[in-house]
């Protein structure tokens, strides 16, 4: 295989290492803000229902 042709492929390899570690981390964030929108929604549906009791 020719040297440039040799190149983009290692070119190309680290362009989809670093998408996947970008991947990665998205996937780490989406997973931390789904944790934190159930744990707001808690909280909302507890206020919700002191606001019913203080009704």
């Amino acid at each position: 295989m020719e040297q440039s042709q040799q190149q983009t492929l290692q070119n190309l390899g680290f362009e989809i290492a670093n998408k996947a570690i970008e991947n990665a981390q998205l996937r780490a964030q989406l997973s931390a803000l789904q944790v934190e929108n159930e744990q707001l929604k808690s909280r909302i549906d507890e206020l919700s229902k002191e606001g019913v009791n203080n009704d």
